[in-house]
């Protein structure tokens, strides 16, 4: 399936739905490869489906001719509420929305969605990154370490993807920003932002290319001694409990 047979599958997908369960389906638009116009043969769909609060368009994910369509429908109100409360889904949808290509509904409501996540105080995302930092890095980066405690080559560059990853996402927040693309690309696009470990540009290509454990091991370390002093030179709390009696029920 070439490039325009896509956009015309995804075409007749919004408008079957449309039909199907008329005023549920406020917008529908197309994101990742193909919206970008850079998708191959071997691209998969991505549609996203705003609904109505109780509407009756679901997520899907399914297979049409041969291509793989991921159909995400979501309720407006989770929507709005996601982009106004920040949380680790907040870069995602942001991202989508700035380059969601409208199929169905106002063309001009991604941007008026875009708005209303930027307009969210600064504090907002501060709270929303504290609440986040225990499940990002922490765990992901000790598996690193215990990977070359016991001369695991396997998993270890699983462990690095997990920490390059949910380090982006922290990042996203810590500057209120998003990415558009998936993997290597969307870290690239991280290096924009004014506020990032030191060494981070170099250590995360650097990171990403290496094989061994003996590269893996320091490389990642550096990276995550500059991620723990940045949080902490913004001033967020990462609380670490001394005694099992003082964490918070």
């Amino acid at each position: 399936m070439d490039h325009e047979q896509r956009v015309r599958l995804a075409q007749e997908l919004c408008a079957r739905t449309a039909t199907a369960f008329p005023g549920d389906l406020l917008l529908a638009g197309l994101y990742g490869s193909t919206a970008r116009g850079t998708d191959t043969p071997w691209s998969d769909l991505e549609l996203l489906f705003v609904v109505r609060d109780g509407g009756r368009p679901r997520s899907r994910e399914l297979l049409c001719q041969g291509i793989a369509v991921t159909v995400t429908a979501l309720p407006r109100r989770k929507l709005e509420r996601t982009l106004t409360h920040p949380c680790r889904q907040w870069p995602f949808w942001m991202g989508i929305l700035s380059v969601l290509e409208v199929l169905h509904g106002d063309p001009a409501q991604p941007a008026a969605w875009l708005q209303m996540g930027q307009a969210v105080p600064p504090h907002a995302f501060r709270q929303a990154l504290e609440r986040e930092l225990p499940g990002l890095v922490v765990e992901s980066y000790g598996r690193i370490l215990s990977c070359q405690a016991r001369g695991n080559r396997d998993d270890i560059a699983c462990a690095v993807l997990e920490v390059l990853f949910e380090m982006r996402d922290a990042l996203c927040l810590l500057n209120r920003r998003w990415v558009t693309h998936d993997y290597f690309q969307g870290l690239l696009e991280t290096f924009g932002f004014p506020r990032l470990p030191a060494g981070y540009r170099e250590l995360v290509p650097a990171l990403w290319q290496a094989r061994e454990i003996d590269e893996i091991a320091p490389l990642a370390e550096r990276l995550y001694v500059g991620y723990r002093r940045l949080l902490a030179e913004e001033g967020l709390r990462w609380p670490d409990y001394p005694d099992v009696s003082q964490v918070p029920l």
